[in-house]
């Protein structure tokens, strides 16, 4: 939400998403809005609470990890603790340890007085509110009960579910029934007369109930609750003043405000979803191969699903040596290290990318650290908070939360001035959705989705064709860029005269004579220079790739990272 007071202050209800997934690499680009890869193994993430500006994610080793806004601290998540569901509101967050007990941070001293001695087996948070389900199916609650919010019926109701908004709580009964309690200003707490659900979703003015016949319907004053009367459902989620829903082909569809393009799912080619969450203005959704997808506003980064902090780790392909982000975010490169480039300071980081003799790490801060040759200031990256960087040749680019670029580097052709976008934009809209570095040139994609390129041009690998684009790779004197429609198309010198495999994408990587995609399917294709094995991609499903100079490394769909071709 954009104000703190009452009136369209934010959103939160009880939203879960189970996760599972993907992600990208440092000189390549997937094809998302936003991605995280989250494999199986010790940081899996089992579900997803989505709040006003920020999220958190529940781990399958029963840790927490949240990011997104932080004014109150509702993104410092407890380092210890087994959890096993995890709530979110507006400034605070919530979870639910393993012995019923509940812990809560950030927010108000109100909202973190659980009450003492509870056990519950579910918990929603509202706004300023926090709701818990005992065993038995009564409810407490607890924070902000200006409208009775926070006071539920005591007619002995039995709840089988709970979903908590802004000034209103709702319960589900066994027997489908919705009750609601608190503020009705705006008609979310008026439940349709005779109407009985399988499940419900409460926001900022309205809420909406999903019937077992599949169809939904909300209620309430707002402009969010736009679902369609014939459309059939398999979930639902409400968010600040617009509503997703899941079709039964797994297709997302959002109704209601899309100020930020929080109810225009991207175009990719991400399978099916099979599961939604939406926050105040963004919304995130899990697609059949396990991956993460969010859009809409990304203000305070909560549409970037981290990669690091979900102990998914990555890997990074440099031209001689090669980077390996652990689960605990612990860096470790191997290779060549003549000038350093595989001797990284010490600390966590959330991402990686190598170069030609440096290397570059983006902290879960989102400050940029770089070691190695520093030639043309390629080891001396801006200052400032970023959301993802792209690591090339000499240098590299990174993109702030609002679609900024900013590039550092070798500039002998331009290639570290980002261009700004030759069209007029709205004020707020983000100016870049994808960034990337190549050796002498990089490319990006605007937020309206056309392609650029820029630096050296005499071989054409700065002139994009025109269409909409997902994600562009910069490569040496070439580029490959993914479509909107999910096919190939290469440009430029060297293997850009090349036609790429044919299919379907969802990711892709360019070295310096050769470029890897992954599948939807999640297999591997490699083409170009194969001199030292580099294209002999190895069989599998994969959710993340990485190309350098005479290897590539992969990060299959369970976590496990592998190299191929001259490996350093």
């Amino acid at each position: 939400m954009n104000t703190g007071t009452k009136g369209r202050r934010a959103w939160s209800g009880l939203l879960w998403l189970a996760l599972a997934a993907a992600g990208c690499w440092s000189g390549g680009a997937v094809a998302q809005n936003s991605s995280g890869a989250i494999p199986d193994g010790r940081g899996r993430v089992v579900a997803l609470a989505a709040g006003s500006f920020h999220n958190c994610a529940l781990r399958s080793d029963g840790s927490v990890a949240c990011w997104g806004s932080n004014w109150t601290g509702e993104s410092t998540a407890p380092s210890r603790g087994h959890f096993t569901a995890v709530a979110a509101g507006y400034f605070h967050s919530c979870g639910l340890h393993s012995d019923g007990s509940v812990e809560c941070w950030g927010g108000s001293s109100s909202v973190r007085a659980v009450p003492a001695g509870e056990r519950f087996t579910a918990i929603a948070s509202g706004t300023y509110h926090v709701c818990g389900l005992r065993a038995n199916g009564s409810v407490v609650c607890w924070g902000d009960n200006s409208d009775g919010q926070a006071t539920p019926p005591i007619n002995r109701q039995v709840f089988v579910a709970l979903t908590a908004g802004e000034d209103h709580t709702c319960g589900l009964r066994a027997d489908g029934v919705a009750v609601c309690w608190g503020s009705n200003t705006y008609g979310g707490a008026a439940v349709p007369a005779g109407e009985t659900f399988t499940a419900i979703s409460t926001s900022l003015y309205h809420t909406c109930g999903l019937r077992a016949v599949g169809t939904a319907v909300c209620w309430g004053n707002g402009l969010g609750n736009s679902v369609s009367a014939s459309q059939v459902y398999t979930s639902l989620t409400a968010g600040g003043v617009h509503t997703c829903g899941l079709s039964p082909s797994g297709n997302a569809v959002c109704g209601g405000v899309n100020t930020h393009g929080q109810a225009n799912p991207p175009l990719t080619r991400a399978y099916r979803y099979t599961a939604l969450a939406a926050g105040s203005d963004h919304t995130c959704a899990l697609n059949q191969s396990s991956n993460v997808v969010c859009w809409g506003d990304n203000t305070y980064g909560q549409t970037n699903v981290p990669r690091g902090p979900f102990g998914m780790g990555a890997v990074a392909a440099g031209v001689s040596h090669t980077c390996d982000l652990d689960a605990d975010g612990t860096l470790v490169c191997v290779g060549s290290n003549t000038s350093g480039e595989s001797t990284p300071p010490a600390g966590s980081y959330a991402d990686i990318g190598a170069g030609a003799a440096f290397s570059c790490a983006r902290a879960a801060t989102g400050n940029l650290s770089c070691w190695g040759f520093n030639d043309a200031g390629r080891a001396t990256p801006p200052a400032g908070q970023y959301a993802s960087m792209e690591i090339g040749y000499m240098g590299g680019c990174a993109l702030a939360a609002d679609g900024a670029a900013a590039c550092w580097g070798n500039n002998n052709n331009g290639q570290a001035t980002p261009p700004y976008p030759p069209f007029a934009l709205p004020l707020g809209s983000v100016r870049y959705r994808r960034i990337d570095s190549g050796s002498s040139h990089s490319c990006g994609v605007f937020s309206n989705g056309n392609g650029t390129c820029w630096g050296y041009s005499s071989t054409g690998a700065t002139t994009v064709p025109a269409g909409s684009w997902l994600a562009i790779s910069a490569g040496n004197q070439f580029s490959c860029g993914l479509k909107s429609t999910g096919q190939l198309a290469c440009w430029g010198g060297g293997i850009g005269a090349t036609p790429p495999p044919s299919g379907a994408f969802k990711a892709i990587a360019s070295g310096m004579s050769h470029a890897c995609a992954i599948r939807d399917t999640g297999e591997l294709a490699c083409w170009g220079d194969n001199a030292y094995g580099q294209t002999n991609a190895p069989a599998g499903r994969y959710v993340h790739v990485t190309s350098g100079d005479r290897h590539s490394c992969a990060t299959r769909e369970d976590g496990m990272r592998t190299c191929w071709g001259a490996v350093p």
